[in-house]
């Protein structure tokens, strides 16, 4: 009878955790009284979304009820990024708060249609023809700045609700992110004659066209699991300039819906 009512409570609990999808400090005292033991209880941790407590007292509180070392410590780390926040990209601060980098929707797009045009021919006046187009956002400067020095960031994804909410559509077909591994870093060209930001996403030639971001102008980043559907990006650290993160699986797209841009001052 006893066992059948552990057995009983555990389902119970199983159903709320995953009704709820955040596990917080008393979540783990409620694992460690109905038996769970600690490797259950890691595991549980880092495949959910967070919102831990890491003061003084409550982590009292985790030891007091029997929580291990590697648990309360995994508490410690976790708590730096918790998860109970919205989708997006976030700029990680020194004090390991986030701050949102606001998307926005490239305004224009600029095409050379002569050279368009002629670049179908083999030679121009002895000369072969190259032609570009480019993607273009308002303003000289993005309004969503991080101070230089820092290199971090935070991708918090949501691919359970089968909803765009990254803004990758395009007009051809809903694409839907859910790694940061579909994203390209590059920096942006200023025109400030024009008052405009703008990156290069097809070129195309008399022999050859080629569509998306040229891996040379692309920024690598490492990427670190930190919870359910959740990453802490590092890149090299960023000069002076404007930059975005942009969808890859839209750029051959009529219009890309949204690019996360940022200036780094």
């Amino acid at each position: 009878m006893k066992k059948y009512l552990l057995i009983t409570l555990l389902l119970a609990f199983i159903n709320s955790v995953s009704s709820q999808e955040v596990i917080t400090n008393e979540s783990i005292i409620e694992m460690k009284q109905l038996g769970f033991d600690e490797s259950l209880i890691i595991d549980k941790i880092n495949s959910s979304d967070v919102n831990f407590d890491s003061s003084i007292s409550a982590l009292s509180k985790l030891k007091k009820f029997g929580a291990s070392t590697q648990v309360i410590s995994l508490v410690m780390e976790k708590s730096k990024y918790n998860t109970k926040s919205e989708t997006g990209i976030y700029s990680l601060n020194l004090d390991k708060s986030m701050t949102p980098i606001l998307p926005s929707v490239f305004s224009s797009k600029n095409a050379n249609a002569a050279a368009k045009a002629l670049s179908s021919l083999t030679l121009v006046g002895g000369l072969i023809v190259n032609a570009k187009e480019k993607r273009q956002l308002p303003k000289n400067t993005s309004n969503n700045f991080m101070k230089f020095g820092l290199n971090q960031f935070i991708f918090i994804f949501d691919p359970e609700t089968e909803v765009d909410n990254m803004n990758t559509e395009s007009k051809k077909r809903n694409f839907l992110a859910t790694s940061p591994n579909e994203f390209i870093l590059t920096k942006m060209r200023v025109k400030n004659s024009r008052n405009l930001r703008e990156i290069i996403v097809t070129k195309s030639g008399s022999f050859a066209a080629s569509v998306g971001i040229d891996p040379k102008l692309a920024i690598p980043f490492s990427i670190e699991t930190i919870g359910k559907n959740k990453y802490k990006i590092t890149v090299p650290n960023l000069e002076r300039g404007e930059y975005c993160f942009i969808y890859q699986g839209a750029l051959n797209s009529q219009t890309t819906k949204s690019v996360f841009d940022f200036s780094v001052r």
